[in-house]
């Protein structure tokens, strides 16, 4: 969805490439595969639900794609 921008409202930008390239940083091994369709659902999502949708979604999308889980041998 492209709105204009309003310079008297604030606003979070990012290209998805730029997103792309910091899950591929970020994520955790077993979850790297993942990255592209995780990608083209959040961006489904931003031109169907809009843009307040998906930045929640792509905040739980970067948790679950960070997550490298808990080992119960760490306490």
């Amino acid at each position: 969805m492209n709105t204009p921008y309003l310079p008297n409202e604030q606003y979070f930008l990012v290209r998805w490439s730029d997103l792309e390239t910091a899950w591929r940083m970020l994520a955790a091994p077993d979850k790297q595969a993942q990255i592209e369709d995780t990608l083209q659902t959040l961006q489904t999502l931003d031109k169907n639900a809009g843009s307040e949708k998906a930045i929640f979604t792509m905040v739980a999308a970067t948790a679950w794609l960070t997550d490298v889980g808990v080992d119960s041998s760490d306490g």
